[in-house]
Formats: structure tokens, C-alpha cells, sequence
């Protein structure tokens, strides 16, 4: 996922309830039309693997009583 393409949709994700994410990065195309988008992982795939991660780390800052700003 090249980040001037797709990252601003990620992050659009991201502002969203997290019960709406997986519906959400289903309906990212697995494609990309921009040749240097970083193949061989998909969209799709970059942009779950980041919202997994904004996710553990939210869960971690959670267990630690860090509010969300």
C-alpha cells in the first residue's frame, strides 16, 4: 500500500467504530491501479495488517489507563 494512495482510506478506517472495520477493509479492492503500490501484498491486506496493529496498540494503552485523545 503505497501511503500518498491508499493510507488516507486506512485512516478514514481507522476514525471509524471498530466494529465497522472488517466490513470496511473487505470492500478495499485486492488490486491496485497504481503500478508502484507495493505488490506483492495487496491493499486489502497492508491496510488490515496496519488497523491490526493501531488496534493492539490501542488495546495495550487500554489495559494501561491511557484514554484515547
Amino acid at each position: 500500500m503505497s501511503v500518498s494512495y491508499c493510507m488516507s482510506r486506512v485512516l478514514d478506517i481507522a476514525r471509524l467504530l471498530e466494529a465497522q472495520w472488517a466490513e470496511r477493509i473487505a470492500a478495499i479492492p485486492e488490486g491496485c491501479e497504481h503500478d508502484d503500490c507495493g505488490a506483492p501484498r495487496c491493499c486489502r491486506e497492508r491496510a488490515a495488517e496496519f488497523l491490526r496493529m493501531q488496534w493492539r496498540i490501542q488495546r495495550r494503552l487500554d489495559t494501561k489507563g491511557v484514554r484515547r485523545g
